[in-house]
């Protein structure tokens, strides 16, 4: 596993100067992604991506202040302008919504899972997804630590050069994971990563439930919040409003399309991926119990419905020149609350080995 891990330490504008500084190379990448990707999906050019992102700077007043001071830090240290930062961090709200001309990208990027008792061994609280998207994001991808501060606990982060929050783990005893939903639905408002960061920032299971759904919410997605405790919430997001679902025998898993009674309705997914993935990893994971992370890095592997299975593969159709923006499985992570263990695989799990990482900050991180 080659990627960069930094530690976020100082005043916000510091902890986003360490990260424009020591990971120029993947928020470039990310800048170069998501120019392709809002040009090609969205007929967006990176100055009309910009306007829109500009719209929300109204939202970071208040305890939300210091997440634009740390992109501004980001921006700075990569040698970019506060709203090429602020456009990359928009990249859901961009890509998956209505927030230009009422027009979006079908989502299909993660499969998330929490694991409680009695599915589990001896009652362990397990948690992870993997992050299908653009194979050349496999460049962009930071493993970031921020130590913890305050009533802030320690915070391990998997996130693209240039955003500020991601999926991750807290000594506080909570993980978070996210699957990408689609709507015609647009608002502006605190943005989906900014909304994760906050919610990781959180030393109880009810301060990053309010984090995750603060109103006005300006995108669909589905974020999953798993606690040491044995208490999981899938919680699917959407200007309209939420829907929480729970634990089914202690199995809770998501993919990219709304499973609400509500929104499964109105939002309907046309994408074949995310039903033959939720569909897979529920009968793996009903057809076992005592579940372990073993079992896990075996079903993160699973190539049924190939390629786009759990483990997905790009489509075999894909010309040369376009496989750098293909999908594929770009990493997966795995954790086991009541231990603390957590378990990282870049790129394909089929092609990776899983190896651990420390939620505590690492000293042999760049700072």
């Amino acid at each position: 596993m080659l990627l960069p891990q930094i530690i976020l330490e100082g005043d916000a504008y510091n902890k986003g100067l360490i990260h424009g500084k020591c990971c120029k190379n993947q928020v470039l990448r990310s800048l170069e992604t998501y120019k392709h990707r809002y040009s090609t999906q969205r007929g967006l050019s990176w100055d009309m991506a910009k306007k829109l992102a500009a719209r929300f700077q109204n939202v970071f007043t208040g305890e939300y202040k210091k997440y634009i001071d740390e992109m501004k830090g980001i921006a700075d240290g990569a040698g970019l302008e506060l709203n090429d930062i602020l456009a990359i961090n928009l990249r859901s709200e961009i890509l998956y919504s209505g927030l230009k001309d009422k027009r979006f990208e079908e989502a299909d990027e993660c499969t998330a899972f929490s694991a409680l008792a009695p599915a589990t061994r001896d009652g362990h609280v397990l948690a992870g997804q993997s992050w299908d998207f653009t194979i050349a994001q496999r460049d962009a991808s930071i493993i970031a630590r921020v130590p913890a501060e305050g009533r802030q606990p320690d915070i391990l982060m998997m996130i693209e050069g240039g955003m500020i929050g991601g999926k991750g783990v807290s000594s506080a005893g909570m993980s978070l994971t996210i699957n990408a939903l689609s709507t015609k639905n647009a608002d502006v408002g605190v943005p989906l990563h900014v909304r994760m960061r906050r919610a990781l920032e959180a030393d109880t299971l009810s301060e990053a439930f309010k984090a995750i759904t603060e109103k006005p919410i300006p995108f669909s997605a589905n974020l999953m919040l798993t606690h040491r405790d044995g208490l999981s919430f899938s919680i699917e997001l959407d200007p309209e409003g939420v829907e929480i679902l729970e634990p089914q025998d202690g199995i809770l898993v998501h993919t990219n399309h709304f499973k609400g009674p509500k929104f499964s309705v109105t939002h309907p997914a046309s994408s074949g991926s995310t039903y033959i993935r939720n569909q897979r990893l529920n009968y793996l994971m009903r057809s076992k119990r005592e579940l372990t992370l073993d079992d896990f890095e075996i079903y993160f592997r699973d190539h049924a419905g190939w390629p786009s299975s759990i483990c997905a593969h790009p489509d075999p159709g894909t010309a040369p020149e376009d496989m750098p923006y293909a999908g594929a499985t770009n990493q997966a992570f795995l954790t086991d609350l009541t231990t603390g263990e957590v378990r990282f695989a870049f790129g394909n799990p089929c092609q990776s080995p899983f190896v651990p990482l420390s939620i505590l900050p690492d000293t042999t991180a760049a700072k």
